[in-house]
């Protein structure tokens, strides 16, 4: 029996890795796009470019979601992919300002964002299950819409949407780190032709400090930084373990604006990690990387 998407993404959480090969390898070469879902009501254009979308008060855990966004081959990540990111807040409401946010795919189609949980709110008789919305655009191919669900949520077989078959492979696992902070995995398969892809950026207004690319990755010696950050700021590098914890800092320095930084391999076991980047005090970005 073949295994969806979904459920290697499980064995591969159980075994402590993170979705970092390509899907299609998983999956027994199955290639599907990934399915769509409702808007809903409150999308607001225009939203700002941002990666932290959720307030920090001190009291509610963090929820990190990282993905790869993929061309129809399942194996051609897609750049300069407009990611727009919505949901409701911890009771469940949306807010116009707060909980959204506008990011964009790096040279290697990763996204990565930082949010809470969602909360969940009454739809008629019954609870909708925690979710986040996705409109992605690129280029001028159709907006793609769709939502994130949680795996163990109750409230996904009443819903409609979530308990459809289409739905499957959008309810992803979390782990937990020691702080209690979620981490999950969302990779991305739009219906779009590798062959038409572009390198070139396109309506790109982000001015948010960011890992543009990892190069090479996998990793096996030295590898090279492209960091983008507005204006020259103090920025510690650090490697994290799949789980959030933090391992190792490779770096840490005063830089400028669109840097690029060679960095040796640390000497840590081969494997799935996570490399995270604060700058001035605050951590902005986190991109996986696999030593080899």
């Amino acid at each position: 029996m073949k295994k969806t998407r979904r459920q290697a993404l499980k064995s591969f959480f159980g075994l402590g890795f993170v979705s970092f090969i390509p899907i299609r390898i998983i999956a027994d070469n199955e290639c599907n796009p990934t399915t769509s879902d409702i808007l809903g009501p409150y999308f607001i254009d225009g939203v700002p470019n941002l990666q932290v979308i959720a307030p920090n008060d001190g009291n509610t855990n963090r929820l990190f979601i990282t993905g790869t966004v993929y061309a129809n081959d399942c194996i051609t990540p897609i750049p300069n992919v407009l990611i727009d990111v919505w949901q409701a807040n911890k009771e469940g409401a949306y807010e116009d300002i707060d909980f959204r946010g506008k990011i964009y795919s790096d040279e290697g189609g990763n996204y990565a964002f930082e949010s809470i949980q969602p909360g969940k709110y009454l739809n008629g008789s019954y609870y909708r299950p925690s979710h986040i919305h996705y409109k992605l655009v690129y280029l001028n191919n159709p907006e793609f819409i769709t939502q994130l669900y949680f795996e163990g949520d109750t409230s996904i077989p009443l819903d409609p949407w979530a308990s459809d078959h289409s739905a499957e492979e959008r309810i992803i696992p979390l782990s937990t780190d020691d702080n209690n902070d979620a981490h999950g995995v969302f990779d991305i398969v739009l219906n779009i032709n590798p062959e038409t892809l572009s390198t070139d950026y396109w309506n790109r207004s982000d001015s948010a400090s960011k890992i543009k690319s990892i190069h090479p990755n996998p990793v096996k010696g030295e590898f090279n930084l492209k960091i983008h950050l507005p204006k020259t700021s103090d920025i510690i590098l650090e490697i994290c373990d799949v789980n959030g914890r933090a391992i190792q800092i490779i770096y840490s320095n005063t830089i400028n604006s669109n840097t690029e930084i060679n960095i040796q391999r640390p000497n840590i076991n081969n494997g799935v990690y996570i490399l995270r980047m604060k700058v001035d005090g605050v951590y902005v970005d986190a991109k996986r990387i696999l030593f080899v």
